[in-house]
């Protein structure tokens, strides 16, 4: 299935132009900023609006079609970070000098780890 123009257009607006993994805006990239599923479509995810989200060629090159990993210091499964269910600022800052971003949340560190 095709995601329509009109439903890009609504989740760039509801992202506010922000990749909604790493927070980088949009209008300073050199690229345009894609449609990604935060369950992929290989995992029988959809084109409803509540799975997609705005990110950067980095970020969605990164999360490929992961959900989950291991952390590195319990060797647990976490759930990466879901822009739906979660709030960015409650998990993550940017470094003072704004070239990364840090986790603020363990349960989430690993997305900060795959994406840096």
């Amino acid at each position: 299935m095709t995601i329509t123009e009109t439903t890009k257009q609504y989740v760039r607006q509801r992202a506010k132009y922000l990749c909604e993994y790493c927070h980088s805006p949009e209008e300073i990239s050199t690229s345009r900023f894609t449609i990604d599923h935060i369950k992929p479509r290989s995992l029988d995810g959809t084109d409803d609006v509540n799975n997609l989200a705005l990110a950067c060629s980095r970020c969605n090159q990164r999360r490929y079609n992961f959900t989950v990993g291991s952390d590195l210091e319990t060797q647990a499964e976490v759930a990466l970070f879901n822009p739906r269910s979660q709030q960015w600022q409650e998990h993550f800052i940017w470094s003072e000098d704004g070239t990364k971003f840090l986790e603020l949340q363990q349960s989430v560190a690993l997305l900060a780890i795959a994406l840096t």
